[in-house]
């Protein structure tokens, strides 16, 4: 089972995010079907739901009640095999705006979402 004690607990997260998200979860999930003794429900049911859904939130912009669906759902099929719960616990929002990937920001994190732009107000404290 995968762990991660770092992550950020009920962050907000976008279509972008959930993205993210549910691909980290499917690279994880293709690792185990190719080098390790995975169960069978995991090769042939949850990786390729993981990745239709993961191709899905990478096209157009769906709404709110869509990717909470999808959230549910992420969340119902990966809590058996998965056993950091925060990674899948989101708030979800409308999209930020995001600048556009640099090709530095692609070979250095992947397709980890560009983080929004600032507003430009500063925080009070």
């Amino acid at each position: 089972m995968r762990t991660a004690a770092h992550r950020p607990r009920h962050p907000e997260a976008d279509q972008a995010e959930l993205a993210y998200r549910i691909g980290c979860d499917a690279a994880a999930l293709r690792l185990e079907c190719t080098y390790a003794d995975a169960p069978e429900p995991i090769c042939h049911e949850l990786l390729p739901w993981f990745t239709t859904t993961e191709r899905l939130l990478r096209g157009s912009t769906l709404p709110l009640d869509v990717l909470g669906g999808l959230a549910d759902e992420w969340r119902r099929r990966r809590s058996p095999y998965f056993s950091d719960d925060d990674w899948a616990e989101v708030h979800l929002v409308p999209p930020f705006d995001r600048p556009p990937p640099s090709l530095w920001w692609r070979l250095c994190r992947g397709r980890e979402p560009v983080p929004p732009r600032s507003t430009g107000r500063a925080i009070a404290e």
